[in-house]
């Protein structure tokens, strides 16, 4: 997006939304006419709706890299096979400015996306008196949240990027921006946010979780404004919207059986907030099974790192663990939740390749509030509580937990063994690791000598105590296109 020449702005534009635009669910079945020529396109309400389709589309062409960027640095999931050589390379700390992986433009495709639905429908709602203000305001947040989780990923992989609020719809647009700083990116989306939460749907499709849990309303705008707080080191902040969810009474955890329920076939009426949905009906297959997991035959591509961590992180008893009794600790824990039917291991079909990718889910909301508890110096006792709860479900084996640093630990690890594979071990890790001017960053040190050879250990140690290098660089040719940007400091050298 932004190594797009000025003159053709707007082609490009065009041809993004179309290219874009397929079938993803029936809600999103709704086809631009034409072009989007402001004078021929912008005049009903389903002119709107179709490039609002076409953002989540857009975003959903992001949810592999997702997942994979949120685990690659990581210590408990490897990929393995040809396909994933560029993110090994990320992996292996051996991150170059040519590395395709560290384009940026699949974010930015979102987000114009979003800006073109906020630029264009109040033109929309002059137009269409069945366009009520109403719609076109729940449209607007939903637009919001895409463009806040878009700016959210990009500031946890680069740092610091172009914050670009306005439409690339012709060639009198500056496509040419600096990079804004973290700061300025989180302040910009989470004022966003707080005002699409006020404009957002809530319990409007609860009859269709399709639409409820795939579609941003106000709790998934909550979800994100408090995982945006916790990044800041917002305590506070973050506690008071995970509250605001957990007491709302619309969310709770699935029981021990029925969770593997929560990713096939997903949408959880209990437990899930956010996912990114697929349907088989829609020919809109999840990637990840023609990539990472084989369905019917084929070891997955997506493995924990090692027994070791295994056997530290889980008791046996864990159902997360999918274990056949006579073989302990087996590898393929995240496989096993996007190809079993349930605890007791069946494979599913091929035919069965349209699990949702869950970007959140209750437990998330319930760990996030712990750890900025800790981070307050709040209640033990309700942090341990808190910890039994997400850990009861699974293996029933809590134990309570006493000094600061133990706790922070412990909620680390809940986290690892409850969203493994699910994109957030990384970012995890991160943020344990840069809070107070990144006062821990030997655990993210330690973690990536500990896979590296011993001759290369000495290199990456020192490259390792400039914390710019736990961000990504900006693509070469975003910087020969762009003349404003400027490296990240690490890699330009």
């Amino acid at each position: 997006m932004m190594n797009a020449h000025k003159n053709t702005v707007y082609l490009l534009t065009l041809f993004t939304i179309l290219a874009t635009f397929v079938q993803c669910t029936d809600w999103l079945d709704l086809e631009p006419e034409n072009d989007l020529i402001e004078d021929e396109f912008w005049r009903k309400s389903e002119d709107v709706e179709a490039v609002l389709g076409s953002a989540y589309t857009s975003w959903r062409n992001n949810a592999l890299n997702n997942l994979i960027m949120g685990e690659i640095r990581g210590d408990m999931v490897q990929f393995t096979g040809s396909a994933f050589t560029d993110y090994n390379r990320i992996a292996q700390s051996d991150i170059s400015t040519t590395n395709p992986r560290t384009n940026w433009s699949g974010y930015y495709q979102t987000i114009n996306l979003a800006n073109i639905i906020l630029h264009y429908a109040p033109l929309v709602l002059e137009r269409d008196p069945t366009f009520t203000t109403e719609h076109k305001q729940s449209i607007e947040a939903e637009a919001l949240f895409l463009r806040s989780l878009s700016y959210f990923y990009l500031v946890r992989l680069w740092k610091e990027v172009p914050l670009v609020l306005n439409p690339m719809i012709s060639d009198t647009v500056n496509v040419f921006l600096p990079k804004s700083t973290e700061t300025e990116v989180l302040n910009q989306i989470a004022s966003d946010l707080k005002y699409a939460e006020g404009i957002a749907y809530r319990d409007e499709f609860m009859n269709n979780p399709a639409y409820y849990k795939g579609r941003a309303n106000v709790y998934s705008i909550q979800a994100l404004l408090a995982d945006i707080y916790l990044w800041q080191e917002k305590y506070e902040e973050c506690i008071g919207y995970c509250d605001i969810i957990i007491n709302s009474g619309k969310f709770s955890l699935e029981d021990q059986n029925n969770w593997f329920n929560l990713f096939y076939p997903g949408n959880s009426m209990k437990e899930s907030i956010f996912e990114i949905q697929y349907s088989t009906a829609f020919q809109q297959f999840n990637p990840i099974y023609h990539n990472v997991i084989r369905l019917g035959t084929g070891n997955p591509d997506m493995n924990m790192v090692a027994t070791d961590i295994l056997s530290s992180l889980y008791e046996r008893t864990d159902i997360r663990l999918l274990n056949d009794a006579d073989v302990p600790f087996p590898r393929a824990i995240p496989g096993n939740k996007y190809a079993s039917k349930g605890l007791i291991f069946t494979r599913r079909l091929p035919a069965e390749n349209d699990a949702n990718l869950i970007v959140y889910r209750y437990p998330e909301i319930l760990l996030m509030k712990a750890e900025a508890l800790i981070e307050l110096g709040g209640n033990t006792q309700e942090v341990n509580d808190i910890l039994s709860m997400v850990s009861d479900r699974s293996s029933g084996l809590f134990e309570g937990v006493g000094d600061t640093e133990t706790l922070r630990i412990a909620v680390l690890n809940e986290r690892a063994r409850e969203f493994a594979g699910e994109g957030k071990r990384w970012f995890d890790i991160l943020r344990y690791a840069k809070r107070n001017d990144y006062q821990r960053k030997n655990f993210i040190i330690n973690m990536i000598l500990a896979n590296a050879g011993v001759q290369q250990r000495p290199i990456l140690e020192a490259r390792l105590t400039d914390v710019m290098s736990y961000y990504l660089p900006i693509h070469e040719d975003e910087l020969m296109y762009n003349p404003q940007l400027e490296q990240n400091p690490f890699y330009d050298r």
